[in-house]
């Protein structure tokens, strides 16, 4: 499908708290992908879909990003060249996660709309696993996932709750499912996406990464949108095939 049909009727297509994945050009993109294995480097929570019958035709995403957390447009994903230009979605698709769930995700974010984007801690994290070299507070000795964790017990404002006003993108979408989850009292594994972390573990909960979510079972995959066409996927070598171009 052209993706300006997708767009334009994307009420049919996309539920609120949908998840999208999306790369960049950027070097920035480049070096999340190339120390995480991925071929994303960024993550998005659809916090607003279309209701024509109220003459409201866009999608909004809610999102961290260096200069803060916000909402954007997905039309302005799809068609800035070089930001977010290839992106996949994939849905937590229970039948206890209904609309007000996903509402109360979406809430819990928008909560930190004025928060920033921790970039110098991002940025610290891909610069060490990349280069497994001592940046003036630890070196590596682990996987890239614990390598993270460290680095986000390390740079973290000690004064402060383990909810900082910064957040890396994978986490702050962690953040919300986990914090809309306990908040109704079910099991907090059940919105936990990488397998094995415990849901007291603060730390390695922030450092959750776009292709934590990616892997996640707990996630179904829908779309992959890529030069003009979207795509329906299934499994995640679907998706990396359609991303890569062949």
């Amino acid at each position: 499908m052209r993706v300006n049909e997708f767009l334009a009727h994307a009420d049919q297509f996309l539920q609120r708290g949908d998840i999208v994945l999306s790369r960049s050009r950027t070097f920035y993109s480049w070096l999340i992908r190339l120390t995480t294995n991925s071929p994303f480097s960024h993550c998005a929570l659809v916090f607003l879909v279309p209701k024509p019958a109220e003459h409201f035709h866009n999608t909004f995403l809610i999102q961290s990003v260096k200069n803060g957390v916000g909402l954007a447009s997905l039309r302005s994903y799809v068609f800035n060249r070089s930001e977010h230009n290839q992106m996949a979605i994939k849905r937590f698709n229970q039948p206890w996660a209904d609309d007000e769930f996903q509402k109360q995700v979406g809430g819990i974010m928008l909560d930190y709309v004025n928060a920033g984007y921790d970039f110098n801690r991002a940025l610290k994290i891909g610069l060490t696993v990349l280069f497994s070299a001592t940046l003036s507070w630890f070196k590596v000795f682990g996987s890239s996932s614990s390598t993270m964790s460290n680095a986000v017990k390390r740079t973290k404002r000690r004064s402060r709750n383990w909810i900082p006003p910064q957040f890396i993108c994978g986490g702050f979408v962690q953040y919300g499912f986990l914090q809309a989850q306990e908040r109704r009292g079910g099991n907090p594994q059940d919105v936990i996406f990488r397998e094995g972390l415990n849901e007291y573990d603060r730390n390695e909960l922030l450092a959750v990464t776009p292709e934590d979510i990616a892997q996640s079972a707990k996630l179904e995959w829908a779309y992959v949108i890529r030069k003009g066409w979207v795509h329906e996927v299934k499994t995640y070598a679907q998706a990396r095939k359609f991303i890569s171009g062949d």
